[in-house]
């Protein structure tokens, strides 16, 4: 067992390739990413899929972070990581807080999300002036309303004509069910 820290936010490592994403939403993925860019967008894709085990670094180290007892997570089979730092709780919520930076965590991770199951993509996307888009069935769009990120929530309506549906709550977060 090792104890947790930064050292473990390079293993693991999930995907920014939308090739790896589930066979049907990465076909969908790839076709607005398409329309975006062809409409003058700048996107940058920063996830996709999220081995199980990353999901649990990034879920536990938030909440040890956010207080919850280190003593009281459950271990994950093929993850050495001692949580608890021999009872140290101070030094295991110091450790899990250096993780969430390292993650560059800004919201709580779920355990089981739709990253895990390949039905998820985290993206940067923004653009100057207006951005014309055709949406999935074709129909163009100018979007000239802010902000614009995709955030705007023009650009959420055409991502759903694609099945790319956004989550508001979570400003890159984009999936097959907006969850």
């Amino acid at each position: 067992m090792e104890e947790s820290g930064p050292q473990w936010c390079s293993r693991f490592p999930g995907s920014t390739s939308p090739d790896d994403l589930a066979d049907g939403f990465k076909g969908q993925v790839w076709a607005f990413l398409s329309a975006m860019k062809k409409g003058g967008a700048s996107v940058a894709v920063t996830a996709t899929y999220r081995p199980p085990p990353r999901a649990y670094l990034m879920h536990w180290c938030w909440l040890i972070g956010h207080g919850t007892d280190p003593g009281s997570v459950q271990p994950m089979e093929g993850v050495g990581i001692d949580w608890t730092h021999g009872g140290d709780v101070s030094a295991a919520r110091a450790a899990a807080q250096a993780m969430v930076d390292a993650f560059g965590l800004r919201v709580q991770p779920s355990l089981t999300s739709r990253h895990t199951q390949g039905l998820a993509v985290d993206m940067t996307i923004t653009w100057n002036g207006s951005l014309a888009i055709q949406d999935y069935n074709g129909a163009m769009h100018q979007i000239t309303s802010g902000p614009h990120t995709g955030s705007n929530l023009d650009l959420v309506g055409v991502g759903a004509s694609f099945g790319v549906i956004k989550l508001l709550s979570d400003p890159p977060h984009w999936s097959n069910d907006g969850h």
